[in-house]
């Protein structure tokens, strides 16, 4: 019998380097991302915030903005998991951090 997987919260910083022009098009793929939210915004720089139950969101996320126009690059920060043990589990959770 294969255990049920841990439920997981990730959040992770990114950095968006951007053309001017493509600002509108990235506060609309932000406001339609669910856990996606606009930290700093610069002329041609924006430090976004991501929260999501596990890392295909966040890989998602990184696409999504990857595709705008005008958009550079996209780089990954921070990234934090807290894994949270299955109902009955007295285990401690176990973090995990990656600093890119």
């Amino acid at each position: 019998m294969k255990p049920e997987p841990w439920n997981e919260w990730h959040v992770a910083s990114l950095v968006v380097r951007h053309h001017p022009a493509a600002i509108p098009a990235l506060a609309d793929a932000v406001a339609g991302a669910a856990g996606l939210d606009l930290a700093l915004q610069e002329d041609t720089c924006s430090v976004l915030v991501q929260e999501s139950d596990g890392t295909r969101s966040l890989m998602a996320s990184i696409d999504l903005l990857q595709a705008l126009p005008g958009v550079i690059t996209v780089n990954l920060v921070y990234h934090h998991v807290e894994r949270q043990a299955p109902p009955g589990d007295v285990s401690a959770s176990d973090p995990q951090e990656s600093h890119g």
